[in-house]
């Protein structure tokens, strides 16, 4: 009777075990769905035709448009060749020298004048990655000598190929002594975090799974070691 027991208590371990290596295998699973979905790319090699508009024309007339445009295209020439020779020319055309703010992608990056906004974009240059923006499809509004754009892109990092992220960028132009210099930018990680919430129920039913398999274990384990009676 006792061997049959036995036998019987490990037949229930072994399904136990392997019903717990399933809930992982399906957890990891899922995990990896959820991780591709928030990462994906939605412009990579499919921004807007030069006629569309990411977040429509806006209200610059077409002098000012083809001006902020321009300066974009230089800015996205920068993020793209990253020549750090080139930085302090960079900065000096395209950065305002008296009222500057970035806004960078993590919640400290906040950078006030032009010399820690030279350090945010030398860092970015020496560790991030090509920029490309969809310059030309760019909203682009204006109010005398103040221009505002918003616009999508993407970075590709260096650390590898697969890993590219989809990004908004907007910001506000002043015209000084002639020339529309960048006073404000904020880059942001165009990626819905939504499905954190759903990961962390699966994590908290992971949980669930873990400790369950964990109380089973324990009883099994407590019951295999009282004395059996004669």
């Amino acid at each position: 009777m006792d061997s049959r027991w036995k036998e019987r208590g490990r037949h229930k371990g072994g399904e136990v075990r392997i019903v717990a290596s399933v809930a992982k295998v399906v957890f990891v699973a899922l995990l990896l769905f959820l991780g591709t979905s928030v990462l994906k790319d939605r412009y990579h090699g499919s921004f807007a035709p030069a006629d569309e508009y990411v977040y429509a024309r806006g209200s610059a007339p077409d002098d000012v448009r083809v001006a902020v445009i321009e300066r974009l295209h230089a800015f996205e020439r920068g993020y793209v060749e990253r020549d750090p020779e080139q930085l302090e020319p960079f900065m000096a055309e395209l950065f305002s020298k008296n009222n500057i703010l970035i806004l960078g992608t993590m919640p400290r990056e906040v950078f006030l004048d032009l010399e820690q906004a030279t350090d945010l974009v030398g860092s970015d240059w020496e560790a991030w990655g090509d920029c490309r923006f969809s310059i030309d499809n760019a909203h682009v509004s204006s109010q005398g000598d103040v221009a505002w754009f918003s616009t999508v892109g993407y970075v590709e990092f260096d650390l590898s190929s697969l890993l590219v992220l989809p990004l908004r960028l907007t910001g506000v132009l002043a015209r000084e002594e002639g020339e529309w210099r960048f006073q404000h930018l904020q880059f942001q990680f165009d990626l819905d975090f939504s499905y954190l919430l759903l990961l962390n129920v699966l994590l908290a039913g992971w949980l669930l799974v873990s400790v369950a398999s964990l109380g089973v274990r324990i009883t099994r384990k407590g019951r295999a070691r009282q004395p059996t009676s004669p």
